[in-house]
């Protein structure tokens, strides 16, 4: 089974895995790896890529990071000169679900990405519940294709 990577600035990744397992139940390969303050780079990369040596990336590896150009994204993106690994940048919960939900023993690494590039992921939209915006009930689905 495909292995998913959450990186982050402080205990973020921790957080989004744990409200990941609740919504979606125990999760196999599914890895959180946080950095903390005084952590050095050098120190954040050697860990990550110990841990990348210590899985079989063969099955294929998703990496999840917080933001683009930070310490866990420059971590991970200079490891991709040394491991085949599929590298997204800007994680939020509901593209974690989709993706967790999505994954099986017959995914790939490629279909994982495009789930988790869709658009309709990202989470984010403005909710008027005023009385102008009338009475309006939350989905259950996250995606609005399922």
């Amino acid at each position: 089974m495909i292995h998913i990577l959450l990186l982050s600035h402080g205990p973020f990744c921790e957080g989004l895995l744990e409200s990941a397992e609740m919504i979606s139940g125990p999760q196999k390969n599914l890895t959180a790896i946080s950095l903390y303050p005084g952590q050095s780079p050098d120190d954040y990369r050697t860990k990550i890529d110990s841990w990348i040596s210590s899985v079989s990336v063969n099955e294929g590896l998703i990496v999840f990071c917080d933001i683009k150009g930070g310490t866990p994204y420059n971590a991970s993106a200079s490891l991709k000169s040394k491991y085949n690994f599929n590298l997204i940048v800007g994680m939020n919960l509901p593209i974690l679900i989709n993706v967790l939900l999505s994954r099986n023993e017959q995914t790939t690494v490629e279909s994982l990405t495009k789930v988790a590039m869709e658009k309709e992921n990202n989470g984010i939209e403005l909710i008027d519940l005023s009385a102008k915006g009338g009475n309006k009930h939350a989905k259950l689905s996250l995606n609005k294709n399922r």
